[in-house]
């Protein structure tokens, strides 16, 4: 039998409780008062004692040497996730019984979700199986707090998109994105196996130079990739990097990395957790994060220093007793010496490190390039001469890397964080505005350039073109030339089947798949449905083929547009005809709103809720149901209107109360809107009847429009109450 774990024991409050078990969550580092010190290193049991909590709260502890008045230094990991063999909880049910996604089909049944694998900051990695190729995969469902922010889910598409085209050797494949109907966001990627970083860390304690500088060159190669096509990772950290071992082509054992779990911006509208959780981890944040400013690709670098010290001293540089002092030392406090701790290690790799955690990331490596470069210069012996360059054929030294650093951003302009700035959206892909002879051709004869892709045969050409296509179909987009990208996507779909048994020509097939489920790319085409410049449907179609994403695009829209009366009348009718696929949108652009809309205050806000309750479908939704409730008991009678026509579609007979209750509203159109309502769902019945013969007697019919509903309700009223209803639209009549 495995031995069991050391137990550590603390008795803390109710606050700091609650912290504990948050930085476990994110594998973070705490102070934590214990009742008696750790005798030795490596894993234990941390059980967290509260005055609220009968039983304590168990967690993974890594005492990690340091101790101070706020107790001991602690890296801390969920128990029943993170414990490792030696240890005994208590048996977990099984995960299909407490776990929803388990045995559920996502991505129109194209994966099933088999079993979870572990938790992050953005959410939770299941193993999957795609149910069309029968291999195995990895999707990561997002948490809920990010589903139910709008902005976010509508940029998630973008960055999702941007990170599905990342191909590099040091990076996880990410196959495909998306969000369900109910709201569910998810990535699904290449199912690696082998162990992290991290947990390589807890066995092995410290690294020696050479294996930190072999692990850090392929961390950094895979990051370099991404940063070149403009995508900063953010959260850097042991956890997120995979070691696979694996025999090379000689026949020997070797560790390859693989670099997980990219972060996403946090839009204006994230804050308070979520935005903690989306921002980083404490311990590994650049200075410029801490603050909260733009990254660039020297905060990948801060974290990279980060990683090596921690991997070559068993501890990170900057540690206090919660994030916020973490982040002042970030920002202030320089990183001690790697040979504080360990005097042996080669003076420049100390060096390096300490470039790379400078304060000001003036002074750090300006890109991942110049970083690796120094990273190889430790693998040669202290004053021999640099290597020569093998691409020079050894005749003289290698060139030194040019590093771009990005331009400071440009400040925002100070409009509400709910309204999008117009040029914001479209700022992805304005780069590639440029023609292309794929652009003008298509342009011009789309169905001879698309013949021609149909008709390749030679698999190299087939893929250039679908290169090509991929650069026209963003320049097509911007220009809004929905009967062209209309073409295109039909026969990118029925390519499907021909390229299965061939992943390059798969991939590549994807990769222009997925620009039609772009919003940002698709809000052009949105705003011709909006402003309704489309002659045919060819724009509308686009939308309503993208399902999610294009109710975000149309929302993208509506909210650019949002003076033209035009865009008002489009978009409710096209959201409304996206069915289940607008939930998502309605469920979050309706909870953000709710503030501004119902204070008065906000006028465009106000008339962006009504077009998004007015644009409900029929569709059974329990959470959109709630805040139809929440809208109909506003103080501005637009809402409450539109509320109770949206109340009928969403909840059918089940809105009857609601609408008896709007019934007796004192805005005639709120009346209005209540009737009609009560006659779409059948319920003009007895108590109705009495209802609306209360509002007769009480001479509250004072509009035409009231008076012609009233009189179309009686008229439908049910048999039980047909003779009342006769009784009362008698008096109706001589009023």
């Amino acid at each position: 039998m495995a031995e069991e774990l050391p137990i550590l024991v603390a008795a803390v409050t109710d606050e700091k409780g609650r912290e504990l078990e948050e930085a476990s969550r994110l594998g973070r580092t705490m102070w934590v008062p214990l009742e008696r010190e750790p005798a030795r290193p490596g894993p234990h049991r941390l059980e967290v004692y509260t005055a609220s909590s009968d039983a304590p709260l168990r967690l993974l502890a890594e005492p990690l040497g340091t101790t101070s008045e706020h107790g001991s230094a602690l890296r801390l990991y969920p128990w029943e996730e993170s414990a490792p063999e030696t240890a005994a909880p208590l048996p977990a049910p099984p995960a299909a019984a407490t776990d929803p996604f388990v045995g559920r089909a996502i991505a129109g049944g194209r994966f099933e979700i088999l079993s979870r694998l572990g938790e992050g900051s953005i959410g939770a990695v299941y193993s999957a199986r795609h149910t069309g190729l029968g291999n195995l995969v990895a999707v990561k469902v997002l948490h809920m707090a990010f589903q139910q922010d709008v902005e976010f889910c509508r940029r998630f598409y973008a960055e999702a998109l941007a990170l599905s085209r990342l191909d590099h050797a040091n990076l996880v494949h990410i196959y495909d994105f998306g969000q369900e109907p109910d709201g569910l966001l998810y990535l699904s990627m290449a199912f690696v196996e082998g162990v992290t970083l991290r947990a390589m860390q807890r066995s092995e304690r410290t690294f020696e130079v050479p294996r930190i500088v072999s692990l850090m060159l392929e961390v950094s190669a895979g990051l370099g990739h991404a940063h070149g096509r403009g995508l900063i990772h953010r959260d850097v950290k042991p956890d997120n990097v995979m070691v696979v071992t694996k025999e090379d082509d000689d026949g020997h054992r070797v560790e390859r990395v693989k670099v997980l779990d990219f972060g996403f911006a946090v839009p204006p509208s994230v804050s308070g957790a979520v935005a903690q959780r989306l921002a980083g981890t404490p311990v590994y944040m650049s200075p410029e994060q801490c603050l909260g400013e733009e990254l660039d690709a020297r905060s990948d670098v801060y974290a990279c220093g980060i990683m090596m010290y921690e991997l070559a001293t068993g501890t990170v540089p900057f540690l206090a007793r919660d994030a916020e002092s973490i982040r002042r030392m970030h920002v202030s406090m320089p990183a001690p010496p790697v040979a504080a701790t360990r005097p042996d290690v080669d003076p420049r790799f100390d060096a390096l490190v300490r470039r790379a955690l400078a304060k000001s990331r003036a002074d750090r490596h300006p890109s991942m390039q110049e970083f690796r470069a120094e990273l190889k210069s430790l693998l040669t012996p202290a004053g021999a001469p640099p290597p020569l360059s093998v691409r020079d054929g050894g005749s003289r030294p290698s060139m030194p890397v040019v590093a771009t650093v990005p331009p400071p951003p440009s400040s925002r302009p100070s409009t509400a964080d709910w309204l999008e700035d117009r040029a914001a959206g479209y700022a992805r892909f304005m780069d590639v505005a440029r023609t292309t002879p794929a652009v003008e051709e298509l342009t011009k004869d789309p169905h001879g350039w698309l013949g021609d892709l149909v008709r390749e045969r030679d698999r190299r050409a087939f893929i250039q073109r679908l290169a090509e296509l991929d650069g026209a179909v963003r320049v097509l987009a911007q220009r809004g030339d929905a009967a062209t990208l209309l073409r295109v996507s039909v026969i990118v779909s029925g390519l499907a089947d021909r390229v299965r048994s061939d992943e390059a020509a798969r991939d590549a097939l994807a990769g222009v798949a997925r620009l039609f489920v772009d919003p940002e790319l698709l809000g052009p085409i949105a705003e011709r449905v909006l402003t309704q410049q489309d002659e045919g449907s060819a724009a509308a179609e686009l939308i309503a083929g993208a399902r999610v994403a294009g109710a975000y695009a149309l929302y993208g829209a509506r909210t650019r547009l949002a003076v033209d009366p035009r865009a008002r009348i489009a978009f409710v009718t096209t959201m409304k005809s996206l069915g289940d696929s607008a939930a998502p949108v309605l469920r979050a652009a309706l909870a953000r709103l709710f503030e501004q809309a119902t204070s008065g205050q906000h006028r465009a806000a106000t008339e962006l809720a009504e077009d998004l309750l007015f644009g409900v479908p029929r569709a059974d939704d329990e959470v959109i149901g709630q805040l139809v409730m929440k809208f109909a008991s506003s103080p501005v009678a637009s809402l409450c209107r539109a509320a109770a026509r949206a109340s009928t579609r969403v909840w059918g007979e089940r809105a009857r109360p609601l609408l008896l209750h709007l019934v007796q509203h004192e805005d005639d159109g709120v009346c209005v809107a209540a009737i009609v309502g009560l006659r779409e769902i059948d319920a003009v019945d007895l108590e109705a009847v009495a209802i609306i013969g209360a509002q007769v007697a009480a001479g509250r019919v004072r509009t035409r429009q009231l008076h012609a509903a009233i009189a179309g309700a009686l008229q439908a009223a049910s048999s039980s109450a047909s003779a009342e209803a006769a009784a009362l639209l008698q008096r109706l009549g001589g009023s």
